[in-house]
């Protein structure tokens, strides 16, 4: 069984950043940074994925750091095994051989030696699903202590959905590696539905066309955070709609 651990998205930068404080969103307090001169915000929520808004401080560095199977500034998705140990990779590098999965160890502290503690990230060759960059997680023993459930001033609480831009056969191998059925374009991972909808020109440049987040209501937001098309239909409710930048995705909030 796999869950969402987090979802990323590059291009944002302070002023993004500030934009989402001023609508009620509270970051992690620590940003953390990665190979690739990547420097990560975290939004957290009282249940179940993390958001990670990424920006990219040395365009170069970054390029040169970008692995077999992801796109420069593609989203990303962190699928955690159950039970966060690594020895279920040994199954899943069976089972998706044709994906051309490796694996990398990060340790959880610098300057450690490459044999510490940290994290297993299990990689694919060829995308799991277009224009996004899917893995697994796990964790060695002692795991780090999680991040503080952030309560956020608009009353958002969770993510519940990631939307593509695909057909079924997009999110075909998603299934596969989830063990989850996808039944009328829609497969359940944890507490986050994945839908495709087919929407043709949206202006993202991936298919990750957005994350929907669970709010207690919408009164945080102001009417003009709203679309008229594919987000209403989609969600059949209510909805805001919070565009961020072209290579990342839009957030779509409801009820």
């Amino acid at each position: 069984m796999l869950t969402i651990g987090n979802i990323y998205g590059h291009g944002f930068d302070r002023s993004q950043l500030a934009r989402l404080e001023a609508l009620g969103f509270v970051f992690r307090p620590e940003a953390s940074t990665y190979m690739g001169s990547q420097v990560c915000h975290f939004l957290d929520f009282p249940v179940g994925p993390s958001l990670e808004l990424v920006e990219v401080t040395d365009q170069p560095d970054y390029e040169s750091f970008v692995p077999p199977g992801m796109e420069p500034y593609c989203p990303g998705i962190s699928l955690v095994v159950d039970g966060g140990s690594p020895a279920a990779f040994d199954a899943y590098e069976r089972d998706f051989a044709t994906l051309g999965p490796y694996r990398l160890h990060v340790p959880y502290r610098a300057g450690t030696g490459s044999e510490a503690p940290g994290w297993h990230y299990l990689n694919f060759a060829r995308p799991v699903v277009p224009g996004t960059f899917v893995w697994l997680t796990a964790f060695d023993e002692s795991k780090p202590i999680p991040a503080t459930r952030t309560r956020h001033a608009n009353g958002v609480r969770a993510i519940s959905g990631l939307v593509f831009d695909l057909d079924c056969a997009g999110l075909a191998s998603l299934s596969r590696l989830a063990g989850q059925p996808l039944v009328s374009g829609e497969l359940q991972i944890g507490d986050v539905a994945v839908t495709a909808v087919e929407a043709g020109a949206t202006g993202r440049q991936f298919p990750l066309r957005a994350v929907v987040l669970k709010a207690d209501n919408l009164d945080g937001f102001a009417p003009d955070l709203r679309s008229d098309d594919a987000p209403a239909r989609v969600m059949g409710r209510a909805t805001r709609c919070i565009e961020t930048n072209p290579s990342s995705w839009d957030l779509w909030i409801t009820t």
